[in-house]
């Protein structure tokens, strides 16, 4: 089982129709990947909920890491392993714990989008059986479920919802006609460079995965 880094462009409403399908279509459950300090690990039940949580579709900071989840499958993984954290108090405002989500096999949900007029990047991945080996993490895992997993919500990505994709990364309709009318396609706000769309390949012509 290979790694696998699919960095794709995506606003609001084209994340919620990622986040739905996830939640309609696989058995993942959605954890947020850390704690605020001194609390729980979150877990998300629906698109709803992540609404509540966070504001999707926006990049406040325009670093393309606004919203953080962790995807977990019991089909893939069969121990759910949430670790508490200490911290020291003294560099975290007083708090002495946090709590964040552990497995080889998790799948990385890292959402990005709008920042003033650029669209910072989205990210959708998780590593392989070899490097989960390396770290030893790769105990109770069906990589064989993990791959038909990440492939189904690939191709919902890719195939499904992109329009073009500029380099090897995806383009979903809402951040394409955004894109079209002036807004930047960037890793990060403070990325020296864009994504052009004039060098964009429509994906839905396209024999390339």
């Amino acid at each position: 089982m290979e790694s696998v880094n699919v960095n794709f462009f995506a606003t609001e409403e084209d994340l919620k129709a990622i986040i739905d399908f996830i939640f309609s279509s696989t058995d993942v459950r959605v954890f947020e990947s850390y704690s605020a300090y001194g609390q729980k690990l979150r877990e998300f039940c629906s698109t709803e909920d992540i609404y509540a949580a966070f504001p999707l579709g926006k990049d406040v900071n325009g670093n393309g890491n606004a919203i953080l989840l962790q995807l977990w499958s019991p089909s893939v993984m069969n121990e759910l392993s949430i670790k508490r954290i200490e911290l020291n108090p003294a560099a975290c405002k007083g708090h002495t714990f946090r709590h964040t989500i552990e497995g080889g096999a998790l799948i990385q949900l890292y959402l990005g989008g709008i920042h003033n007029k650029i669209i910072t990047q989205s990210h959708f991945g998780h590593q392989s059986q070899k490097r989960a080996q390396k770290w030893e993490a790769d105990y109770n895992i069906d990589w064989h479920s993990l791959k038909i997993l990440s492939n189904k919500i690939q191709y919902f990505i890719k195939r499904k919802l992109a329009v073009v994709k500029v380099s090897s990364c995806p383009v979903l309709p809402k951040a394409y006609e955004l894109a079209s009318s002036g807004y930047s396609l960037k890793a990060a706000a403070k990325t020296p460079w864009a994504y052009e769309l004039a060098n964009a390949i429509n994906t839905r012509n396209s024999a390339n995965p």
